[in-house]
């Protein structure tokens, strides 16, 4: 499924550096690694790259100061993180002004069936019509699922939908749910921000990629 993207914008350049912000929001770690492995790769290609934990109170920095923003969110109980949308709903002028992503991170995009692939296009969907955004880029990556981090009862709950769902688990890729899983795509991300950081490079930029 594509998504809408803004209109293409002009941006005069003073420096081969640009300036970007990753602002992520996460509940069990996945995105917070998500977001510290492209600032790492932003830095590598010669830009200046922050980091923005939207869990966090504090009152974010002027977002007119960068080049690029990414907003990073992760998907539970079908939806995408409230401080993620508030973020992007509150700042909504900056972002339009700035070269932007979003990266939605989910079990549902790395689902093997039809319908768990239509589930993640929904998700995104619901996050970008509530916000009224459309970044330049839209990327779906899948998250880790954490069984050691559940509770006693939960653990319970999920070792008897694993004997209960055991056909419906294997076909959607998920063999054994009481192991912990990563099934984040390090390579996609990687290609997504050589795509990002192309976008913010001027075309007469001598800096190498990754």
């Amino acid at each position: 499924m594509s998504w809408p993207v803004a209109p293409a914008r002009l941006t005069w350049h003073s420096a081969l550096m640009s300036k970007v912000l990753i602002a992520y929001a996460t509940n069990e770690g996945q995105t917070a690694r998500i977001a510290g492995a492209l600032a790492k790769q932003f830095e590598a290609n010669g830009h200046l790259a922050s980091v923005l934990d939207l869990g966090d109170t504090a009152t974010p920095p002027d977002l007119t100061a960068y080049d690029g923003i990414v907003v990073a969110a992760s998907v539970h109980a079908g939806k995408h993180q409230e401080s993620a949308q508030r973020f992007v709903s509150d700042h909504r002028n900056a972002l339009d002004a700035s070269t932007t992503a979003f990266l939605s991170v989910s079990l549902s995009a790395v689902a093997k069936e039809a319908e768990g692939q239509a589930r993640a296009d929904e998700q995104i969907r619901l996050f970008l019509e509530a916000t009224r955004w459309q970044p330049d880029f839209v990327e779906a990556l899948g998250g880790a699922f954490r069984y050691s981090g559940f509770s006693r009862p939960w653990r319970a709950i999920i070792r008897l939908s694993q004997r209960l769902f055991r056909r419906q688990l294997e076909q959607q890729g998920w063999p054994d749910m009481t192991l912990d899983q990563e099934f984040t795509d390090w390579d996609a991300l990687r290609r997504f921000g050589e795509r990002f950081c192309a976008k913010l490079q001027p075309a007469d930029s001598v800096l190498s990629r990754q």
